[in-house]
């Protein structure tokens, strides 16, 4: 192999690298958080409460999305996405970790979210 050969290969292994770290250390994705946020909105008490509130499920879960992505740490979504998907005991050993200022941001953020995309 040539030298610009490897030198290709070595850029190469670094972008490959450096995006699948970005992926592991950037938490659940917004795509991640709209599926999980969809399918609890399919259940019998969300889409019961959705109903009654008037709340459109597709657009108050891409608002939220956008929301928990840009507000909240990895683990406070992780955990939000494990509560919706019924897994309460997993979502708690992840908040039991938090520092009590974590904890707090995470509550802030929720309750900002609830203001600007609605829903129950």
């Amino acid at each position: 192999m040539t030298a610009r050969g490897k030198h290709v290969l070595c850029r190469v292994t670094v972008a490959i690298v450096t995006t699948l770290l970005a992926a592991c250390d950037g938490g659940p994705s917004e795509a991640e958080y709209l599926a999980a946020c969809l399918k609890e909105g399919e259940t019998g008490a969300g889409k019961a409460v959705r109903r009654e509130v008037g709340v459109n499920s597709e657009a108050q879960c891409k608002c939220a999305a956008t929301e928990v992505s840009s507000s909240l740490s990895a683990d406070a979504r992780r955990s939000m996405i494990l509560n919706m998907q019924g897994k309460k005991e997993e979502s708690k050993a992840i908040i039991s970790k938090m520092n009590e200022a974590e904890k707090m941001a995470s509550m802030n953020a929720g309750l900002e979210m609830i203001k600007k995309c609605g829903g129950p």
